[in-house]
Order: C-alpha cells, then structure tokens, then sequence
C-alpha cells in the first residue's frame, strides 16, 4: 500500500509520478486521444455471388468441334452441317450411305465402331473413305450388345449399331440409357435398320430409290455408281429434306447426282427399296444386294 500510496499529494490527486509513468485520468481520454491511423484503402465491396446453373458444354474433339464433318453432299440434310456430339443419327436403306455418314469424320481423325453388320465390306468402307486404322469391327457383340455399345460409347466418337441383331429386342429403357450415355459422354450413336425402328434419333436418313450407271445396252460393263434419293427427317425441323445423290459415285465416296458423267445409261429407273421384315438378314434391311 505504500507504494500505491505514494502516487498520491497530499490532496488525494494524483503527483506527478503518474505523469512519469504514463498514467493518465479518464476524463483526460477524449482530450488526449490520438488521431486514428489512416486506414488501409479498402477495395470496392464485392457482392456476393450467385451461383447459376450453367450448362455443361458439348465435348469437343481435338480440333475444338462439336460437330463432326460428314461429306459435302450430305451436309445440308442434317441440322448442324455434320454429326452433333450426343445425338443420335438413324440410318437406313443404303450400306452405302451408312459409310457415306462416317466417312469424314474418320478421315478427320475420329475413331468409329461398327457393332454388328458381319457382311460390312472393308475394302468397300476404304474406298468410301473410312480410315481403317481408326475404325474397330464387333460382327457379333453377343448375348448382350447393349453393354458391348455402352462401353464403345466411353471411348469412340461415332458407334454404329445393327438395330437387327438376331435374337436381340431393344426396348425403350434400353434406348433411353444409351441415348442418355451418348450425351454424357458426348459420343455419336448410329443405329441402322429398317426405318422407324430406332424412335427418339434427332436425325433419321433414308435411302430410297435405286438406279445403276456402268452397263451398256448390251448388259455388258461394269456397274460404277447408284443413284439414290436421301430423305431427311429431324427433330425440330419441320418437313422432311430431300437429296439426290451417288451412292457410291464412281471412285467409291458420295457425290451429288449431277456429277454423274453425262451419257452415263443407267440399269433402269429408280425403283423403292422396300422396308425389310424381322426376320429378313441384316443386309437385306440395308439395301445391300447379295452377289
């Protein structure tokens, strides 16, 4: 206490030692306060951000597309000009247009497999321009083909399915799982059959008509391009579009009708390719005539 009390005068006021040790009354505080530090400058106050859905891009290929090219001719008949990563792409009537469809896109560098169809020519897919180094063959994917595509879909670009399997039904749920895996993965699905039998494609194309060039009126020559009409049908679009193509033209790729030489006779007119039943092969739903 005496040391306490020694900061005190003889009036009970603080001496002058309180001074010394910095000790200052509280009524002194407002007098006595220093200036505040000027504060750090203050960056513009951020609003909080909202989180939006967002939807998730297309995925793309090396080139940064998310439309793989198909060949000139067949360009105006689907709606982004080509192939649209995660949908679906009915074909029908023609091999030949079947291998038209995949063409450039493997000539681009994508990478195409063909489940099923086991009397696919391949020197008919060379010459209509498939790359073969990138296309992978399955003839007979088994008991469960679903599975088979659904895996292809995980790694290639454009996978081509008989929709004609012996023994093999694809109902709804099993189209809708694999429609819903081709938008995941952003891959391009490729049914083939009879027309109709693939409902929910965004594009169906069919091949109708059919007219050869390469004999002479004597029945003698060699048979080098078919003539056929590609009809469109796609979803949002209104109408159907129409093509007349050459299928195969006469180096084997698709062209259009009026590149065919002129003077060309032809085997007869264009004749309907009748839808093929179920229990008809898989290369007769196509349009491909057995030799």
């Amino acid at each position: 206490m005496g040391g306490a009390s020694s900061l005190l005068d003889e009036q009970g006021s603080p001496s002058r030692r309180w001074a010394d040790l910095g000790v200052v009354r509280a009524s002194e505080l407002r007098g006595r306060r220093r200036a505040p530090a000027p504060a750090a400058p203050e960056s513009a106050p951020v609003p909080e951000r909202v989180e939006e859905p967002v939807a998730e891009p297309p995925r793309v290929d090396r080139e940064g597309s998310a439309v793989l090219p198909v060949a000139a001719p067949l360009a105006g008949l689907l709606p982004d000009g080509g192939l649209r990563r995660g949908s679906t792409v009915a074909v029908s009537g023609s091999t030949s247009l079947l291998l038209a469809v995949l063409a450039e896109a493997s000539r681009a560098g994508s990478w195409c497999a063909v489940v099923g169809l086991p009397d696919l020519g391949v020197q008919a897919a060379a010459e209509a321009g498939l790359d073969l180094a990138r296309t992978a063959l399955v003839p007979r994917p088994g008991p469960r083909p679903a599975a088979v595509v659904a895996a292809l879909v995980d790694g290639v670009d454009v996978v081509v399915l008989d929709t004609a399997l012996p023994g093999v039904r694809w109902p709804a749920g099993d189209r809708q799982r694999l429609g819903a895996r081709v938008r995941q993965r952003g891959a391009v699905l490729v049914p083939v059959g009879a027309p109709g039998t693939w409902p929910g494609a965004e594009v169906e194309l069919r091949a109708q008509g059919s007219a050869w060039a390469g004999l002479g009126g004597d029945g003698a020559g060699r048979l080098r391009s078919r003539r056929v009409r590609v009809r469109s049908a796609a979803r949002g679009r209104p109408g159907e579009r129409e093509e007349p193509l050459l299928l195969p033209g006469p180096a084997g790729t698709c062209l259009p009708d009026g590149e065919l030489p002129v003077g060309a006779p032809l085997t007869g007119p264009p004749r309907p390719v009748e839808p093929a039943g179920p229990t008809e092969p898989v290369a007769a739903s196509l349009g491909v005539v057995a030799g």
